[in-house]
């Protein structure tokens, strides 16, 4: 793996890849998660990049500005930005060569990949998708990011609201799990378009759906969330039997995960 930093219009990012001595024809680009989330993912995120690279395909990783150890402060950050970035990496992916993108999405990341793909003619051409664990609507991601500070109340003895947070965010920055977050950075995330908005024009792209749970069957959520995808996608589900990777106390491998990616992006089961 090889790590450096890329200009991006006035933005510099950090961006991990893993690169063969022949280019490959497509490249993997991966979105990461949120926050915390994607502290708890990075190492599966390096283990996909690995497997793909024994594969001869190349990948990419971004740390987004204002996040991990891209430059920026992520109170000043609006996911607009992170969208004309990814507009921008692919544009120079697209320049050195690459023929086909595959996209690889985790938790926030799908959101963005969504709201990339409902507005905007991406430079590459769309080879497939890998969703891990996606969040499907903005509303939701923010449910679940309020609780955070919820609970972090709670804990200390003191009992707030996402209403009460919201109103909080009109004053000023709110810390949440260690990170500023601002009123700019939240409602830009509510404006994010979700997968109702999805074009029609990637019907005949693979989409593979990778839910892990300790759960045997599938959720009404995510089935629901499936048959809106099968209207945009030729989309497949897989439900994988394990602990929730992305926000345990430690750790989690998930060798399932990776190998059902790799076997995916790579054309084995595709």
């Amino acid at each position: 793996m090889e790590s450096s930093f890329i200009q991006l219009a006035t933005r510099r990012i950090f961006l991990r890849t893993m690169l063969n001595v022949n280019q490959s024809q497509t490249v993997t680009l991966l979105l990461a998660p949120f926050a915390e989330e994607m502290n708890k993912s990075r190492h599966l995120s390096r283990q996909l990049m690995t497997g793909l690279l024994g594969q001869g395909q190349d990948s990419f990783l971004p740390d987004a500005w204002g996040t991990g150890d891209s430059d920026g402060d992520l109170d000043q950050v609006s996911v607009l930005d992170w969208r004309q970035d990814l507009t921008l990496l692919l544009q120079q992916l697209r320049d050195r060569g690459y023929k086909k993108v595959n996209l690889v999405a985790s938790r926030f990341g799908a959101l963005q990949l969504f709201d990339l793909l409902a507005t905007t003619e991406l430079p590459l051409p769309l080879n497939s998708v890998v969703l891990w664990q996606p969040y499907l609507q903005s509303s939701i991601f923010l449910q679940q990011l309020f609780r955070l500070k919820i609970a972090e109340q709670m804990a200390v003895g003191n009992k707030t609201s996402q209403k009460e947070l919201e109103q909080q965010l009109n004053e000023g920055i709110v810390e949440i799990a260690g990170y500023p977050i601002s009123q700019h950075l939240v409602r830009s995330i509510s404006l994010l378009q979700d997968i109702s908005a999805l074009p029609a024009i990637y019907r005949q792209v693979p989409l593979l759906w990778l839910e892990t749970s300790m759960l045997p069957n599938i959720s009404p959520v995510c089935e629901k969330g499936m048959a809106q995808l099968s209207q945009c996608f030729a989309a497949k589900f897989q439900l994988l039997q394990g602990p929730a990777w992305w926000n345990t106390s430690e750790l989690v491998q998930s060798p399932e995960l990776i190998a059902s990616s790799i076997d995916f992006l790579t054309g084995v089961t595709a």
